[in-house]
């Protein structure tokens, strides 16, 4: 049995946490206001809450950070020192090249014993509350070492989310940037901006929302201040993204304002057909 630190029990801490527990670890969560984390302790997410994040860290044999990608820094500094020398650190936010290059930043190298990872999984809500059991069985996780990451952490790590019943994928931080800006990073912001869209005549949609436009924008429920970070994390990959997405709307308009037909059949059918080559989800 080994002692996991969560620190930030959020969405994806506390489902973490949940299923630690349930494959035999103690769990103990840390965070900024340790009351509103004790409901925690009775919902059986976590064995306990501790305000005290140096006495914690100082017996976890793993630590995991749950806290948004700007914070990982500042919350390391706080830490590192009072770690074990046979602890592991490993993360879960959703940009891995600023994560490395701020702890580079701190300490002129990764500390070896830091795997920067990040689970593809989650909802639109946020918090441990909306916690689910079973939220990795079956799902990616991506962990992205570097020449400075010890490899016997990396396996640790790796075991970690083998045990939850993930699907562990090596890739490099920047292999990992560039595709989430893709797959997930846009299409969080497509959601936010057709909300928003939506939101300058609300009451005279609202009767007309169906489950297409829903699915569209289920995203636009996720934590601001989280996807803030990320968008400013992960900038040039989604600047990029961005770009690309806004030619090919503009290929869309130009097809819509001439009539033609078989360009806009040719769109969509091309796209069918990528969806279809999807994986189950």
């Amino acid at each position: 049995m080994a002692h996991v630190v969560v620190i930030g029990l959020g969405l994806i801490g506390g489902s973490l946490a949940r299923d630690l527990r349930r494959c035999g670890h103690r769990v103990t969560a840390c965070g900024r206001d340790a009351a509103r984390l004790a409901p925690a302790v009775g919902l059986g997410i976590v064995d306990a809450v501790e305000a005290d994040w140096q006495a914690a860290v100082a017996s976890a044999d793993i630590v995991v950070l749950g806290v948004p990608v700007g914070r990982t820094r500042e919350v390391y500094a706080r830490i590192g020192p009072h770690l074990s020398t046979q602890a592991v650190v490993t993360d879960v936010g959703s940009t891995k090249s600023s994560v490395v290059r701020e702890l580079k930043a701190a300490s002129g190298r990764l500390p070896a014993h830091f795997v920067p990872g990040h689970p593809i999984a989650g909802t639109e809500h946020s918090g441990f509350a909306a916690s689910l059991e079973g939220m990795f069985a079956g799902r990616t996780v991506v962990l992205t070492p570097t020449g400075d990451t010890d490899p016997a952490a990396t396996a640790r790590v790796t075991a970690l989310w083998q045990e939850v019943g993930a699907r562990v994928l090596t890739l490099t931080p920047e292999q990992h940037d560039a595709a989430l800006a893709l797959t997930s990073h846009l299409p969080q912001m497509l959601a936010y901006t057709l909300m928003e869209q939506f939101a300058e005549t609300p009451g005279a949609l609202a009767p007309l929302v169906g489950s297409g436009f829903r699915s569209m924008t289920r995203l636009a429920g996720s934590d601001p201040v989280m996807w803030r970070d990320v968008a400013l994390a992960n900038q040039a990959q989604l600047s990029l993204a961005l770009r690309r997405y806004m030619e090919r709307l503009g290929e869309l308009a130009a097809a819509v304002d001439a009539g033609d037909a078989a360009r806009l059949e040719k769109l969509f059918a091309a796209a069918q057909a990528a969806y279809r080559q999807l994986p189950p989800a």
